[in-house]
Parts: C-alpha cells; structure tokens; sequence
C-alpha cells in the first residue's frame, strides 16, 4: 500500500470494530466477495481474524502486530487479510470458531486463522503476541509458518482442511435417541451441574466464571416442578450480583470472573449478558421474593438508559473493557483515593464493606465488591445499622459522581437485532413483574424502531445491524428467534394484539428462511444468505443461548397464544433433531431441555376482559405475577377481533361489566373471578422454599426501623421532659 492509501478499506465501513483498525498499515478488507476472489485469483491464503470491538485482547493484538510496520509488511505481501466483526456476521463466526476449536483444542478472539483461497482452515489460534513470549510462537513467526504449510505442499494442505471440514459440518443424531424419556435427560442435566456446582463460592467448576444463564434458567424450572436446585440458583445469583461481575456504583454486569470468587472482572459489558440477566435475576425475585433480585434489574435497566439507550430508543451493543489505555481503569479505586473523596471515617467504613485496601486488586486498584454486609460490620464495629446505611449511601453517590468526570470506556453504538430482542424480553417482564411502566414504554420503543428499520416487509426479511444511520447484514436465526420472543413478552407484558400480529409474520418468515426441512431443526444463516463453506446448527449453548432452543420456546408461546399447531410441531421437530446430541453431553443443551420441560407441561392460561382501567383488573394483573410461572399464556380480549387472532378469547367477556379472569390450569378450566383475592385463591401455589435463603436487605430494613424507633422513643421522652410536646394551655 502506498502512504496516500494508508487507510485500507475498512474505512468506509460503520462497524466500530472494524473503524478501530481502518489505519492498520495492513491491507485489510471486510468479509466480501472482492477479498475471496482475490484470494483465488492470486493463490494466496487468507488470513481470517475476528473479534469485536470491547475485546481487550484484540485491541492488544492490533497495538502491538497490525500496527507494526514489518509484520504487516508480511501480512500484504503473502495473505489476503480479512477483518471480521463477529458481532455483524455470528455465522462467518460460529463456522471458524469451531473450525479453531477442531484444530486446536480451543476457541476465544481474537480469532485469527488461516485459510485455503476456498476459505477452508488450516491452522490458527487466537492471540498472538508480535515475537515469541507467554509460552506463545510470535505472529510474525506464526505468518511465515502458515505461509509455508500452503506453498510447501498443497495436496497435503487440503487433505488436512477437508478433514477439518467434515468435522465441523453438522450431523443429525435424533434417531440415536428417540427411546430417552425427556426426565431423563432433564434429571441427567441436573446431575451435571449439581456436580459442577462450587458450593463455597457458586457457579459451576473451579476456575474463571462465567455467567451462563441458560444453566440457571433451566435450573429454576427444574425447582418449580421438583423443589430441587434453588440452593445453586440462590448461592450463584447472590454471589454474581455482591461480587466485582457487578458494578457496584453504576448497574449492569461485566462479561466474566477472572476468578473463582466472582472478585475479578473481565470489564466489558455487553447488551446480552445484561438482559438475559434481568430476566433472570426477576423469574428469581418471582421465586423467592427477596430483595436483592429486584434491586438488581432496577439497577441493570438503570444503567441501560443512562449509557446504552439510543436518542431513537434503541440498545447499543457494548462498553469496552479498556479506558485510558488500561483495562478496568474507569470501575477501579486507590484506596487513598477514596480516602480523599470520602474522609476517613466513611472512607473506613466503605472501604471495609466493599473491600478496600492498599494493595489493591489490579496495579493497587480495587475492585468494588461486598466484603462484609452491613449487619455484620455494624455489629462488629458497633455502630447502629441506620448510620452504615447512610454512610454507604452517600459514599457510593459520591464515588458514582467522580466515577463520571473519567474518560469513560468506548461504546460499541452498533445496534444488534437480537441483542435488542433479549433486551425487550427483559424489560417487558420487568414492567409486568414489577409493575413498572417505564419499563414497557422503554420495551415499546426499541420494538417499534426494530421494526421500522430492521424489518424489511418488501422482502420479507429481518436485518441484523443498524449503524450510523445504515440498516444492513442479513439477520441470522439469532435475531428471528430473539425478536420473536421479544415479541411475544411485549404482548404479555402489554396486552396490545399488534405485536402478535408481527409476530406471526416474523415466525412465518423465520421457518421459511432458516428451518431444514430434511433433517429437522434451524440453519444459523438463512436460505437467502451467502454461501459459506459451512451449514451450522448450533444446538448448545454458549455465550449466548442457543437460538434453536429460543426459536423452539418462542414458537411454543405463539402457538399456545395464537392456537396454530404449526408452531407447537416445529417446536416438537426441533427437540427430536437433537436429541441424540442432548443425550451426549444433557448440560451442554440446557436451553433445549428448558423448550422439552415447558413442552411437557401444560400451561396456565389466563384470559382477562374488561377495562385495564378498572383498579380490579390491576388487582390480579398483580397477583397472576406476583409467583414465578414460566409457563402461563395470558391474553386480553381487547375487543370483537381478538378472538380472530387469539382463540382463547373467544367468548371470554367483562361479566357484569367488571373486568374478569378466566383461568385455566393443569388441563382444567375454572369459574371466572373477578377479584384478585379470587384468582390467588385459584392459582396452583408455586414449591415451598425449602432453604433457608437469608433476606438481608428486608432484615436490614426491620432492625433499621426498629433503631429509628427506639431514637423517636428516647426523643419523645427527652422532649416531654423538656415540656416540648406540651400543647398550648397545658401545664
């Protein structure tokens, strides 16, 4: 490249990813037809790296080899260079990532890989450092062997790469298994985890932590039918939210632990985690009513419209991990200055609650974490509760303050269509759960800028990124499945038959573009994508759940709501393509095994007529959400048509025109009520509590009262004694 051309051409693209490295003196180009053709034209190999712009290693890579002058020198002279950003294309993504892992052992990004000109893998890794260190070969050693394995012996090379190739292509195992009872892989699964289970610290195995809400999700089922699992839910959840995953002054979750104790973030935070988490932490505060899982999706949702809410509405799709050239600098603390911030006595008693100290946890910075609860540090300390709550209070408002005068971490604004749509789910359950409306208006108004730009009614077709005013990359199965649930949450969540209306369209467009009709189940990219060298499926779950299990669960809510069959069968196909893969490995498909329970159960339907207006119909709006449900179906016949679309109302009116339930539940209908001590009187009560789950925050508040109590009382007499509670005329 010359010096005049020394942006290359990710330069004209709208990926805060691929901007970031758009003056690499590499000869980089987007994933496109001219680089494939290139590649053939010119024999040479391909040089695939992927990754995503609140990566921390990607960014390290970049600085210290694409930045480099002779490295990329030997980049442009012998490869083709390809820049991915794997959250745009998850399907160029998922069949490389698994490529890697076949050929290595392992995955993670930057993903950087080698390929044939016909895009077939050979040989790869992730990070590399420029020159030899970290027990790793240097990059600049890495190009000239990959460069030599293709030249040297090409007959050998493909036969090396078609192996790789048949690997990684999908196999139906479905046959294999079709005599396992589904409680059967459901309780295996159980075993699993139960065994992975790390019951000092929660969360499963030994080592680094991560979030993995499809384990709990599917877990919490499992105790509403059984009783089981809820100590896992409730050590892992509580550790998640008290630990440094969580930011502690500002809301939301960081993407993973460094270490077992959930102490030391991996910093950035995606869109996805956090939703899929409040939707979690709220089924949690359905099952158990304590407090801290509300507190924690109030704070989540904070969070996402303070930093992540676009002027239309919309989520963006990150925060990096890296501020100041540093990771973590913008969520981390000297102890001196809290000290200067706080004084020494509240500096004493915040740094102690929240773990403080000289050394630090990064480089003399700490991580903010609960070290100590209230209650116990003020017993230790004595010093009555009301005041440590007070001190922490105004500590954490005061640290917030100056946290915002820092350079704050870059902001990836893509906005991702299936990150939105786990996003709506989580907000729509929230205003039902919580009784929130803020929280459907801010649902309301991401769905209906979804809709607007991402899906292209002319030709029948979602879009997977909006950026800088540009919808473009046809969506994957991921945003068909996640939208689609998202979808059918606002329904239930407000009530308005529109988005069942969209939602019929998108599942119908969905089986369409994506399902397989000779094997069963969903393809990632769509008919009308381009070709890869791959077809995947991707049952299980990884960072993110699986979409087939999220497209099967989704189908089965519309078909109960809507009463179309086709949806609950496809659901019932898309379990029996996996089954023989879900037998091998149960806890590797927990989103799977969560569509099999809610399959075999039948639903609570509720039915609710009438004015929405009426203080009753709140009454047992409340009630129908106040206990964890995941299976209940409930519908408004809104008016005269509502039956057209969903059946289940039909016939279903005010009685006397006073708003009415009609509920229905392990297969058998009830007598309407119309009060909400009625319908509670009617619901199945959910498992008794068989723990002894410690509510600190409502103990906190009680023995907080009870001091205040005792401070009016002494007070009282103090002023009596005075003559200061006299009345006028009084002697």
């Amino acid at each position: 490249m010359t010096d005049a051309n020394i942006r290359n051409r990710l330069k004209n693209e709208t990926s805060p990813y691929l901007l970031q490295h758009a003056d690499n003196p590499v000869d980089w180009y987007p994933w496109c037809a001219e680089a494939l053709q290139k590649a053939q034209a010119e024999d040479k190999p391909i040089f695939l790296s992927i990754g995503y712009s609140a990566c921390h290693w990607c960014h390290v890579m970049s600085h210290e080899s694409f930045d480099n002058e002779e490295i990329a020198a030997t980049m442009n002279e012998k490869f083709v260079n390809i820049k991915v950003d794997r959250e745009e294309r998850p399907d160029v993504d998922a069949v490389y990532m698994k490529a890697l892992v076949e050929l290595t052992g392992h995955g993670g990004w930057p993903l950087s890989l080698f390929l044939t000109p016909d895009q077939k893998p050979y040989f790869g890794g992730t990070y590399f450092p420029p020159f030899a260190k970290y027990n790793r070969p240097g990059f600049a050693q890495v190009l000239q062997q990959a460069y030599e394995l293709y030249t040297d012996d090409k007959d050998k090379l493909q036969v090396r790469a078609q192996n790789v190739l048949q690997k990684i292509s999908p196999e139906n195992h479905a046959d294999t298994a079709r005599g396992v009872p589904d409680d059967q892989l459901i309780r295996a699964a159980v075993e699993i985890l139960s065994d992975k289970f790390d019951e000092d610290y929660g969360g499963f195995g030994s080592g680094m932590k991560f979030p993995e809400p499809a384990h709990y999700n599917f877990l919490l089922r499992h105790w509403v039918q059984t009783g089981d699992a809820l100590n896992i839910l409730d050590k892992s959840l509580t550790a998640m939210a008290e630990g440094g995953l969580f930011d502690q002054l500002g809301g939301g979750f960081h993407r993973y632990s460094t270490d077992r104790k959930w102490r030391i973030p991996h910093f950035e935070k995606m869109l996805y985690d956090n939703g899929l988490l409040a939707k979690l932490f709220l089924d949690m505060f359905q099952a158990t009513k304590q407090e801290i899982y509300q507190t924690v999706p109030r704070e989540i949702f904070s969070w996402l419209l303070r930093e992540m809410t676009s002027a239309a509405g919309a989520f963006y799709a990150s925060q990096d991990a890296d501020s100041e050239g540093r990771e973590g600098a913008y969520y981390t603390w000297e102890l001196k200055e809290v000290m200067n911030l706080l004084g020494p006595k509240h500096a004493n008693v915040f740094a102690k609650v929240y773990g403080l100290d000289v050394r630090g946890d990064i480089d003399g910075r700490n991580v903010l974490h609960i070290s100590e609860c209230i209650e116990q540090f003020a017993d230790a300390e004595n010093i009555p509760i009301f005041e440590v709550d007070h001190i922490i209070k105004k500590a954490k408002e005061t640290l917030f303050r100056a946290r915002e005068k820092r350079r704050k971490p870059a902001r990836d604004e893509k906005i991702i269509t299936a990150w939105n749509g786990l996003m709506i789910t989580a907000l729509a359950n929230a205003a039902a759960v919580l009784g929130d409306s803020r929280y459907l208006d801010s649902a309301t108004r991401c769905a209906d800028f979804i809709w607007s730009r991402q899906w292209d009614s002319g030709g029948r077709k979602l879009l997977r990124v909006y950026k800088d005013g540009q919808s473009k990359v046809r969506g994957c199965l991921d945003d068909y499945a996640y939208f689609l649930e998202g979808l059918v949450a606002l329904y239930e969540a407000g009530l308005d038959d529109e988005w069942i209306a969209r939602a019929k369209v998108l599942a119908n467009c969905m089986l369409d573009e994506f399902w397989d009709e000779g094997e069963g189940g969903f393809f990632l990219s769509g008919r009308s994508s381009e070709p890869l060298i791959a077809k995947l499926k991707n049952p299980a779950d990884e960072a993110l759940p699986s979409a087939n299990a999220v497209a099967a669960q989704a189908l089965l809510k519309l078909g109960r709501l809507t009463g179309e069959e086709k949806y609950i069968r496809k659901t019932e196909a898309t379990l029996n393509t996996f089954r023989g893969a879900v037998k091998k490995n149960p806890a590797a498909f927990t989103g799977l095994l969560s569509a099999m329970s809610a399959l075999n159960l039948p639903p609570v339907e509720a039915v609710f007529a009438g004015s929405k207006a009426h203080p009753s119909f709140a009454e047992m709006w409340k009630v129908l959400h106040t206990d964890y449900r995941p299976d209940k179906v409930v519908i408004w016949n809104e008016k005269k048509t509502s039956g057209t679309l969903l059946p289940l109302a039909e016939g279903k009116t005010a009685e006397k025109g006073a708003p009415t339930v009609y509920l229905c539940q392990k297969n058998t209908c009830h007598a309407p009520v119309q009060t909400g001590k009625a319908l509670d009187k009617l619901l199945e009560k959910p498992q008794e509590i068989r723990l002894n789950i410690f509510n600190r925050e409502k103990k906190n508040a009680k023995i907080l009262e009870q001091e205040q109590a005792n401070f009016m009382g002494v007070m009282g007499d103090i002023f009596q004694q005075t003559g200061l509670t006299r009345k006028p005329g009084q002697k």
